[in-house]
């Protein structure tokens, strides 16, 4: 993180890091804007008001400057869900937020209703999310697709995603974020009632694109 974003993350305003340091604004501001770093003395209370080390703060003052790569965000996140069962973990974990996610007996209950001729069991469900068999019929793709409320284009293929499935996937990981306040940043950046209706909008938005992408996609998600 950058000076601000550190700041941010203590839940402090420009006025009230420079009161830390017994200063005017202008040298905490000429720092986050990398026109002039901070002095000597400023480092220790201020690393003080933020929570960190002054190592850490250093470093971030290096960031501000340009001196350190910032990591991208596609490095920080986990690979894609590859297997099926892989997959059924990932749509339980990211895409019930804020409701509770169906039991192995039901995804097994479903996967049969939809097919009519499969005989899944919770057993059996459990066993494809540990990570074995790997391999599915397509009327248990279709099954599973069905009970999680997905495109079956997300299981039809255990070696890789398609582009298109996988920005899916990553939407329903970073709404499953919002709501579990794990995307503190925004808020801290925004405003402190989190989320603006209009970011929410976008986001939507940007949601509804992507599922207009997979192969038959879904109008009712």
């Amino acid at each position: 993180m950058d000076l601000q974003l550190l700041r941010c993350d203590a839940g402090l305003s420009v006025a009230q890091a420079s009161e830390a340091i017994h200063a005017s604004r202008v040298p905490l501001s000429n720092a986050e804007s990398g026109r002039r770093r901070l002095q000597d003395a400023y480092v220790g209370p201020l690393s003080h008001a933020y929570g960190v080390t002054t190592e850490e703060l250093l470093a971030a003052q290096d960031v501000s400057f340009g001196l350190r790569r910032v990591r991208p965000l596609r490095e920080t996140r986990p690979s894609a869900p590859r297997t099926v069962g892989e997959k059924i973990n990932y749509l339980l974990e990211h895409g019930y937020a804020g409701r509770t996610p169906p039991s192995d007996e039901q995804i097994a209950q479903a996967v049969n209703h939809h097919s009519g001729t499969t005989h899944m069991t919770a057993d059996d469900i459990a066993t494809l999310r540990s990570g074995t068999p790997t391999t599915v019929s397509d009327a248990v793709r279709a099954g599973l697709a069905h009970a999680l409320q997905v495109d079956i284009a997300l299981f039809q293929d255990d070696a890789e995603l398609s582009p298109a499935a996988g920005e899916f996937l990553e939407a329903i990981r970073f709404l499953g974020s919002i709501h579990q306040g794990q995307i503190l940043g925004l808020a801290a950046r925004g405003n402190q009632a989190g989320l603006s209706a209009g970011m929410m909008a976008k986001i939507n938005e940007v949601v509804g694109e992507l599922k207009n992408k997979l192969p038959g996609g879904q109008s009712e998600q």
